[in-house]
């Protein structure tokens, strides 16, 4: 009976295991570089620069938004003393290695071009996103650090990118290429060594390590064991080892990106593991066969809590209190695909004129001056028809003039009718 639990419980490993693709740290970083690509910018004179970027949206799935560094697509230019940022003329993402030929040059047929479409106005915390004309076949994204979810001193690190030195390595008779496959990526690996706020770089909340990054890794993801990006590779300090002066790595933490990501209205896809589920269902399995006592579920249960680690809220049972970042997704009619803040103290005035926080146009159907107040307060989220014409709907509901109803994650509202309607959203999206 012994060994028949013994393997029981291998069993259940080996297919918890398989099922969920748990892997090693260096698996998982391995297994990320489909997410990596190099970015070649072309400024104003003519000059080439290199850095790398990485895919953001549905984990796993190919996209055409990426994230790099601000200084990969801007210049910094000096003048009587001060330092200027331009951005550059043009942004590629390259699609292979056969982007650029020693002999011939540049083929920008295996290219993507690429708009800026975020590039912060003082350069930091030096983080840029990117659009790129056409999905790149097989490049995907990556999952990101949740909101919350916390990095520590001493846990293992990954750094990937495209570094220059990389290319001097692939040198011919003609001289050198661009690497731009996948396989090209490189890994290195280190630990945290600490958090900072840097002076030196605005004030820029780091992450400092020692997985070496090299000139052309800006921009690309720092991961942790799991292959989620908790870092931009960003910055190095310390060249001489001669005189003990080794580099020093630090990377743009990622909960910058969670804030400009909302700002765009583009929606990113958190790391997230459902190994304890598998398991757990898997054991109460085992449960039956052996018919057994509760031993194992304890077990279970106490790994999961031990996972969740530091910095997971505690949950909220009151369904009336939100307890994420709230806004309003409107999904039709003027303001369609765009999100707005609801800050805690702070009322939302939806109508038309001045003084308005979501003002429409004058005469849009159904949207009166003074139409409706949305209200965040000690979590709980209300809506109050301030006496439209046309009327307030939450769920297909008409509210009642002046009366403030309960809103939750999830709700629709309609203004007038359903040519303008907005859903209430947490921080990323429905």
């Amino acid at each position: 009976m012994k060994k028949k639990i013994v393997a029981l419980f291998l069993a259940v490993y080996l297919i918890a295991l398989s099922l969920t693709g748990c892997v090693s740290g260096g698996d998982a970083a391995r297994n990320s570089r489909d997410g990596v690509v190099r970015v070649l910018a072309v400024d104003g004179n003519g000059n080439v620069r290199y850095g790398s970027a990485f895919g953001i949206g549905k984990a796993g799935k190919e996209t055409d938004i990426f994230v790099t560094n601000f200084h990969v697509v801007n210049v910094y230019y000096e003048y009587n003393g001060g330092i200027a940022t331009l951005p550059v003329a043009e942004v590629y993402l390259l699609k292979n290695n056969n982007a650029y030929n020693p002999v011939t040059g540049f083929n920008f047929t295996e290219m993507i071009s690429c708009d800026v479409i975020y590039s912060s106005d003082t350069g930091y915390p030096d983080i840029a996103v990117l659009k790129a004309s056409t999905k790149n076949t097989g490049r995907v994204a990556l999952p990101l650090l949740p909101e919350g979810k916390t990095l520590k001193e001493g846990d293992t690190v990954y750094a990937l990118g495209y570094p220059g030195t990389s290319d001097s390595f692939e040198e011919g008779l003609y001289g050198g290429k661009l690497l731009g496959l996948p396989e090209d990526v490189t890994i290195t690996s280190g630990v945290v060594s600490r958090f900072t706020t840097s002076a030196t770089y605005g004030n820029t909340r780091l992450i400092q390590h020692d997985a070496q990054i090299n000139h052309g890794n800006s921009g690309g993801p720092l991961l942790d064991k799991h292959g989620e990006v908790v870092g931009i590779n960003t910055y190095g300090q310390g060249q001489d080892t001669s005189t003990g002066d080794e580099n020093t790595f630090a990377s743009v933490e990622i909960s910058y990106l969670w804030d400009i990501l909302d700002e765009l209205h583009i929606d990113a896809e958190p790391y997230s593991s459902n190994t304890w589920i598998i398991v757990l269902l898997i054991a109460m399995g085992v449960l039956v066969v052996l018919g057994g006592g509760a031993a194992i579920l304890i077990v279970v249960l106490k790994k999961k809590k031990e996972e969740e680690g530091p910095g997971v809220p505690p949950q909220i049972t009151d369904p009336e209190i939100i307890t994420v970042p709230v806004r309003l997704q409107f999904t039709a009619g003027v303001y369609a695909g765009r999100r707005f803040a609801v800050e805690e103290g702070s009322p939302v005035r939806i109508g038309i004129g001045p003084g308005i926080g979501i003002p429409f146009p004058e005469r849009t159907p159904g949207v009166s001056h003074n139409h409706a107040t949305v209200m965040l307060s000690a979590g709980r989220l209300t809506i109050q028809d301030m006496g439209s014409t046309y009327g307030t709907w939450v769920n297909g509901q008409r509210l009642a003039p002046n009366t403030s109803v309960t809103l939750h994650l999830g709700d629709r509202v309609w203004l007038g009718s359903d040519q303008q309607i907005f859903v209430i959203a947490g921080k990323g999206g429905v």
